[in-house]
């Protein structure tokens, strides 16, 4: 384990001092420029919920145009009180969040299309299985010659003439 360590002596200030503890949870803090941020901080400000005023203008903005420059998202955010990272976020989210409904709505209509699919393929299985020739009333199960058909046609003319 390290001692705690005084930073003055390398020219730092009173808050770049790491305890003993800091050291052993290198995860529990970062250092953003000369200080040390806890994951807590950090999590308490990583959401942020828009007010709907901020959401109407931003959405607004985004349906006269769905990728921003920097410009635009700098305005806006200065005009919203937001910072552009969070604005740039926003639009990122709102594109990925379209994109994923397109998606699924095509996936639905694909599903819709397959499922109609498999039921008219079902129903000229079906059809064949119980399929049988108009003319002379045999089943159709096997592949038969067109000569076979056309004296089984035949037979069954010259029965009809016969039985008149």
């Amino acid at each position: 384990m390290l001692p705690n360590m005084n930073l003055r002596a390398f020219g730092g200030d009173e808050s770049q001092r790491i305890g003993d503890d800091e050291i052993n949870n290198k995860s529990s803090c970062k250092y953003v420029g000369n200080s040390a941020i806890n994951n807590r901080e950090l999590k308490g400000k990583r959401y942020n919920r828009h007010t709907p005023r901020q959401i109407q203008e931003i959405e607004a903005l985004f349906k006269r145009c769905a990728h921003p420059n920097n410009n635009q998202r700098k305005e806006l955010g200065e005009k919203l009180g937001l910072e552009p990272l969070l604005v740039k976020f926003w639009f990122q989210n709102k594109q990925t969040q379209l994109k994923t409904w397109g998606e699924h709505h095509k996936n639905s209509n694909f599903r819709t299309e397959n499922d109609e699919l498999r039921a008219e393929n079902m129903m000229y299985k079906e059809a064949l299985t119980n399929a049988c020739c108009r003319a002379c009333g045999h089943a159709v199960v096997a592949i038969i010659s067109s000569n076979e058909h056309h004296l089984r046609v035949e037979n069954v003319r010259l029965r009809k003439q016969a039985n008149r």
